[in-house]
């Protein structure tokens, strides 16, 4: 690292967990966003911050004026333009020292591999049952770590996938798919912003944690907040041996 990075970076640095060697850990890292909305906002901003030099964004939306309550990565200015034009733009006016790929596309099982070359770790900022299911999927099918976040109204959830060291998947915590009718009925519940910023956030320092062997994951387990009430909750969920997404794998 040369000077300016070293002083950008200085806060991280001082920590001992993670020093001189993990930022440069996270400096040639490579992550793969899926999705660029209220999660993926924050966990964008976040991780150029931290430094991690390769993000690959993945999204085929663009910037409403209904987004900007929680998607706090896109302005004014930014309404209409594709989500990873903007989302691009606001990252590199940040940090112009990091690299990132964005592609104007849905993430699905059979176009992902372009977005996963030389991918160390995936996550999934998606908002429905249906890409969440494939995006971990893929994960597992080509031993990729996912972290991996969920919202509704007032609460979210967090967990992190590994394949390489026997985990839970998606499948193992929702084993069926809840039907057309439920996810449109949580789309027009509505969202509080700050609690798309905590679970965000949590997810983003489970990222540089991970990537930087920081702390213990929150893995095999789900962490749930409610806003609301103002709690935190662990809930600890069992590998299920029947699981269509995670038992392929330990079959190989």
């Amino acid at each position: 690292m040369d000077k300016i990075e070293l002083n950008r970076y200085k806060r991280h640095i001082l920590l001992k967990e993670i020093g001189g060697s993990g930022q440069n850990i996270l400096k040639n890292s490579c992550i793969t966003m899926i999705g660029a909305g209220g999660l993926g906002s924050i966990i964008l901003y976040y991780l150029a911050a931290a430094g991690v030099g390769n993000i690959k964004i993945v999204d085929n939306d663009v910037v409403s004026l209904s987004n900007l309550q929680r998607q706090i990565l896109f302005k004014n200015e930014d309404l209409g333009k594709k989500k990873v034009l903007a989302a691009k733009k606001n990252l590199l006016s940040l940090n112009p020292l990091i690299n990132i790929e964005i592609y104007d596309n849905k993430f699905t099982e059979k176009n992902y591999r372009k977005y996963i070359n030389d991918c160390n770790l995936l996550i999934d900022g998606t908002d429905n049952f249906k890409s969440k299911s494939a995006i971990s999927k893929v994960a597992f099918s080509e031993c990729i770590p996912l972290v991996y976040g969920g919202l509704s109204q007032w609460e979210g959830q967090i967990c992190v996938f590994d394949p390489k060291s026997d985990s839970i998947c998606f499948g193992c915590i929702f084993p069926n798919d809840p039907g057309q009718e439920f996810e449109e009925s949580c789309s027009n519940l509505g969202i509080i912003g700050p609690t798309v910023g905590v679970i965000g956030s949590l997810m983003s320092a489970e990222v540089i944690k991970f990537l930087t062997s920081s702390g213990k994951p929150i893995m095999n387990k789900i962490l749930t907040y409610d806003c609301l009430q103002g709690e935190f909750q662990e809930f600890c969920v069992d590998k299920v041996q029947s699981c269509k997404i995670c038992s392929e794998l330990n079959k190989n």
